[in-house]
């Protein structure tokens, strides 16, 4: 995943790569129970939500693109950001379901 971080023209500044999404347990808690994904009925709903949990999101999109700075957000467009943390969200769901069952407990 690559974050873009735009300037006042419009052109590419900076790119910022994720790192691998490893999160914690914690920080996937804070992510479902910030983003409510199971109620959301379209994009407007999770723009709002993104919105009113701003300070949170960026403290766990920082830990997946530790190369973001705090006034590089202010450069990111919101049609690309929506979708990262989806994926986001996606990935660390995706790893939880890897984690293998052992049958004797």
């Amino acid at each position: 995943m690559i974050l873009n971080v735009y300037g006042k023209n419009k052109e590419i500044v900076k790119k910022c790569e994720a790192k691998e999404i490893d999160l914690m347990y914690g920080t996937v808690r804070s992510l479902m129970k910030l983003l409510k994904v199971d109620k959301m009925k379209d994009t407007f709903e999770l723009l709002d939500v993104m919105c009113e949990a701003w300070e949170e999101l960026t403290v766990i999109l920082e830990d997946v693109f530790p190369d973001m700075e705090e006034e590089d957000w202010n450069g990111v467009k919101v049609a690309e950001l929506l979708p990262i943390i989806l994926d986001v969200f996606k990935s660390s769901f995706s790893q939880i379901l890897t984690i293998p069952k052992d049958a004797k407990n």
